[in-house]
């Protein structure tokens, strides 16, 4: 894998997250996106918030297989002491648009069920340090 995009992607309420993308040397390996929580995140969260930004992600970015869809603390976002990883799976992938809200068209995909990962796990899946 390699990281082919590091930036910072709008969430709900005017906040902010930190968007890495991995894309395969294979085509039939699936990308890895990692979503970091930021410690100065005024809007929602990342947990909150995770239909809406991986629809407005995979969208934009067109994978050709569903990405595998890594949530993440830092040490800084959450008590200062632990970080944490988590894989979300979603019930379907299928892009939805909502209504508008406030002026602002909505995507979001399936329900996401998280599961707990750790940093050494996470490194394994994409080949380097995160």
């Amino acid at each position: 894998m390699y990281l082919a995009s590091d930036y910072i992607h709008p969430t709900p309420r005017g906040g902010q997250c930190r968007i890495r993308i991995y894309l395969p040397e294979e085509e039939h390996d699936a990308p890895v996106i990692i979503c970091s929580e930021l410690p100065n995140n005024a809007g929602s969260s990342v947990t909150y918030s995770v239909h809406q930004i991986a629809a407005e992600v995979i969208r934009y970015n067109e994978f050709a297989l569903p990405p595998v869809w890594i949530e993440h603390y830092s040490k800084e976002a959450t008590d200062g002491i632990s970080e944490t990883f988590e894989v979300v799976v979603f019930s379907s992938y299928e892009i939805i648009e909502r209504a508008p809200y406030l002026g602002e068209t909505r995507l979001t995909i399936g329900e996401p069920i998280w599961k707990t990962l750790d940093r050494e796990s996470v490194e394994t899946l994409v080949g380097q340090e995160v």
